[in-house]
């Protein structure tokens, strides 16, 4: 039996935390590696509830997520999926292999998805270099200089009404997540945890 990972009782004290409980979706056949039990349910909840017709995913990986929503959101018509090129070094060791080896190849298949990859990751793209869209997931480099241009470049494509959602919002020291998503709560941005995850959103 594992034992209980104390970071998922993380709750900021500088944000708020709620409670969501989403239902199951069919995530049959896709890797767990890098997700907590319930947090896709729970993405893909928040995904729906924001009726996306268009998503752009931060650090895309394997493109297991992208696979995960384009199956159980049948409003998405588009995903774009980021990530970076061989050779990226991240400035968390933490994630020193998490460099995919073939990216997004778990949604590749599906005509609605589209890879960007670059030497840099977000750090080589603009705004002008994504498509408006609904929803923002960044689950990238997890340093705070990622995380805050990851934002900048979020809030420059979601549309009104819109949200983005962080993945390893966990308080641990290993990343930066946490202390960025505290910083522009200082700054005044509204993100909300989520209790027993380590997601975090914050609604455009």
């Amino acid at each position: 039996m594992s034992k209980p990972n104390p970071a998922l009782n993380y709750s900021p004290a500088k944000r708020s935390t709620v409670i969501i409980e989403a239902p199951k979706a069919d995530l049959n056949g896709l890797p767990s590696r890098y997700v907590h039990p319930g947090e896709l349910d729970i993405l893909i909840y928040l995904i729906r509830s924001a009726e996306a017709r268009t998503v752009v995913e931060f650090g895309c990986n394997s493109g297991r997520t992208a696979a995960a929503i384009l199956r159980n959101v049948d409003s998405v018509e588009r995903y774009v999926g980021v990530d970076v090129r061989p050779g990226y070094s991240f400035a968390c060791k933490v994630q020193a292999r998490e460099v995919p080896a073939v990216p997004g190849e778990l949604a590749i298949g599906d005509e609605r998805f589209e890879l960007l990859l670059r030497d840099r990751g977000t750090f080589d793209l603009t705004p002008d270099d994504l498509p408006s869209c609904d929803v923002v997931f960044i689950d990238a480099d997890h340093s705070r200089a990622a995380v805050l241009n990851d934002r900048k470049l979020a809030k420059a494509i979601v549309r009104p009404g819109g949200m983005v959602v962080y993945h390893d919002d966990n308080g641990l020291e290993v990343v930066d997540v946490s202390l960025a998503l505290d910083g522009l709560a200082d700054d005044g941005a509204e993100i909300v945890h989520i209790a027993g995850t380590w997601l975090a959103f914050e609604r455009m």
